[in-house]
């Protein structure tokens, strides 16, 4: 099961809004957290709110006239997916394994995937936007657990954000905080050795 931006594809929102600031003579930082905490506090995140008032109280907040469009496009053109990463997903599957998506992401993942179409290697796909609640709410993970029908232990989950893999591991759910490619493959190897077989360089 994998998270999707600072997984399967590089983190997107977070490069992004360090480009913004950095264009805009901002700290990238306090535009990160700040972006996030409204994504969360919206709901736009979860499909409560819409794209539009979000962008909108993020220039509010600091005073920007850039256009919506150039904004999210900052945004968008750096979700890049791991070409490594998709092969490693693909001989999961080649393998006999069911792959699941479970991420927090807006419409914009619906985007990336109009362009890139990667949601077909996928058993599952859980996003936040469409399921109304994220990660935060670790809920998710039982809902998720009701819908597969597995048993917690038989289910390994990648994600970049330790928080997201501890509640997680809670549910007794196997967790991998994702850090880089090679710690992940040595993680993976050692819970599904068969994977030691394939190169993914």
């Amino acid at each position: 099961m994998f998270d999707f931006g600072g997984v399967i594809a590089e983190e997107g929102f977070v490069q992004g809004m360090k480009a913004i600031a950095e264009k805009h003579g901002l700290d990238p930082s306090s535009v990160e957290k700040t972006a996030t905490a409204i994504l969360y506090d919206s709901g736009y995140l979860c499909g409560k709110s819409t794209e539009e008032a979000f962008w909108e109280s993020f220039k509010r907040k600091f005073d920007l006239n850039e256009s919506v469009q150039d904004l999210r496009n900052e945004v968008l053109s750096r979700f890049v997916l791991r070409p490594w990463m998709l092969k490693l997903i693909h001989t999961l599957r080649d393998l006999g394994y069911a792959t699941v998506l479970l991420t927090d992401q807006t419409n914009w993942i619906e985007e990336i995937n109009e362009k890139a179409s990667f949601y077909d290697i996928f058993d599952y796909v859980f996003n936040s936007y469409r399921l109304g609640k994220s990660k935060h709410d670790g809920t998710i993970f039982q809902d998720v657990l009701n819908t597969l029908h597995e048993d917690p232990g038989s289910i390994i989950f990648i994600d970049d954000k330790e928080e997201n893999v501890t509640l997680a591991k809670k549910l007794d759910i196997v967790g991998i905080l994702y850090k880089n490619k090679a710690k992940l493959l040595k993680d993976l190897c050692l819970i599904l050795p068969e994977l030691s077989r394939t190169s993914f360089d």
